[in-house]
């Protein structure tokens, strides 16, 4: 419901804007000063539209919003401020709070004693799990690469593996029997899963958590 809500509001918006372009090209409306006075509301409807494809993104979808905003008051000179001087501040202190709000999340998953913690900063970590009972793990990739691979661990009935990749990539290999649900939030960055698990009810669960910062991850058997 919500991936159709945002491809016809997305779909309208594009519509409208080509109507104006094409009135304005054969002369039916001058449509000139609306466009060139209004335009930001577009980067308004694109923060909508991301709140409403993935309400977890509600602190991005509300800079995206903020920043339409203060860019259409400038442009109508209600205001005399430059907004990216106003919006790369705010979008690291949003980075920021993603990154603890995450964190509060995932320590409610798998305590500490329960998960290996793997770390690689301006280097390489390639590591291999191959646990009975695998229950989750914690990777931090800071400019650099991790690679964890878990296609011998046995989950049972479910596992947490929280990701921080900050201009660093992630691979994280899992077994066939398992389903991936991916919760991260990618800023500037992306998260790939390829993984294709057998189809078996009841299969147990792996849930990807954290944050990807100019980064990647990728998932795959």
């Amino acid at each position: 419901m919500k991936a159709y809500t945002s491809r016809f509001i997305t779909g309208f918006a594009i519509i409208l804007v080509g109507g104006l372009f094409l009135a304005n090209n054969l002369n039916i409306v001058d449509t000139t000063d609306f466009l060139s006075n209004w335009w930001p509301l577009g980067i308004i409807l694109a923060g909508i539209i991301i709140f409403i494809n993935d309400t977890k993104n509600y602190l991005w979808a509300l800079l995206v919003v903020g920043f339409g905003a203060v860019l259409q008051l400038q442009v109508l000179d209600s205001i005399d401020v430059n907004p990216w001087q106003v919006f790369w501040p705010v979008a690291i202190i949003v980075v920021g709070i993603s990154i603890l709000l995450n964190q509060s999340a995932y320590k409610k998953r798998v305590t500490k004693s329960d998960r290996n913690d793997i770390t690689a900063i301006l280097g390489g970590n390639d590591q291999r799990n191959s646990s009975e009972d695998f229950k989750g793990s914690k990777i931090t990739a800071v400019m650099g690469g991790v690679k964890l691979d878990l296609h011998k661990a046995v989950i049972k009935k479910e596992a947490v593996i929280d990701v921080f990749a900050l201009m660093g990539g992630i691979e994280i290999v899992v077994p066939r029997d398992v389903l991936v649900k991916n919760q991260t939030s990618a800023i500037l960055g992306g998260v790939e899963n390829k993984a294709e698990p057998d189809k078996e009810k009841g299969a147990p669960v792996l849930y990807i958590t954290g944050d990807v910062v100019l980064g990647g991850v990728e998932i795959k058997n």
